[in-house]
């Protein structure tokens, strides 16, 4: 049978249904992506080993980035420990910038703009967190921002498909829908937070109850 893209005409929602033009169907059409290696069944032994290999390989790859990733955030957080010392984590938690919940939002929005990476930023906070630099509650609106920052990196990445029109329509919109997703959740938990502080309580209650057993 042939293959239907992403858009169908007799869909339910089909612009054509709401009374829409029938030549503005193909502006919202998805491309079909279709692969061009041989299925399991007509590969060779040869062929089916090679593919097993890499795959295996790539399972190899993915565990063992992971596996770094986590020794890093351990060694990023006893750097802090070192380099900070009481010091330096005094300093954070006196500060009265980082007891402004707004103060916290904007500097993890202002993080992750200029790394261009929201897991950097969060996982630089929850290190920091970690190592008694800074309290939960001055972390929270610090992940809050984060979210909003990273924000930026998918509406740059719809910005280059900006030579297609069709293309660049289609991923402005899903790039808007992350924006508002993020921007939305954090106006309404941000205040909740900062009057209630329900989200660091649930999260001591987590973490009380995982290491009820260890200590």
């Amino acid at each position: 049978g042939s293959q239907r893209g992403c858009s169908a005409a007799s869909a339910p929602f089909a612009p054509q249904h709401f009374g829409m033009a029938a030549a503005g169907d193909e502006r919202w059409e998805c491309k079909v992506m279709q692969s061009k290696e041989k299925a399991w069944a007509e590969k060779t032994d040869a062929e089916r080993a090679v593919t097993a290999a890499i795959f295996a390989v790539k399972i190899m790859l993915v565990l063992a980035l992971i596996y770094m990733f986590i020794i890093s955030l351990g060694l990023m957080g006893s750097a802090f420990k070192i380099l900070g010392g009481k010091t330096a984590g005094a300093t954070f938690r006196n500060n009265e910038v980082f007891d402004n919940p707004v103060a916290g939002l904007m500097m993890g929005i202002l993080a992750t703009m200029l790394v261009q990476s929201s897991s950097t930023s969060t996982s630089i906070v929850i290190t920091m967190t970690a190592a008694g630099l800074m309290e939960v509650k001055n972390a929270i609106p610090m992940i809050m921002g984060a979210n909003i920052g990273t924000s930026v990196t998918n509406t740059i990445v719809s910005l280059a498909q900006v030579g297609d029109t069709d293309e660049y329509r289609r991923a402005f919109a899903g790039a808007t829908v992350h924006d508002c997703f993020n921007i939305l959740t954090v106006v309404i938990l941000l205040p909740i937070e900062a009057v209630t502080g329900i989200l660091r309580h649930m999260a001591t209650g987590i973490a009380d109850a995982t290491l009820a057993d260890d200590t």
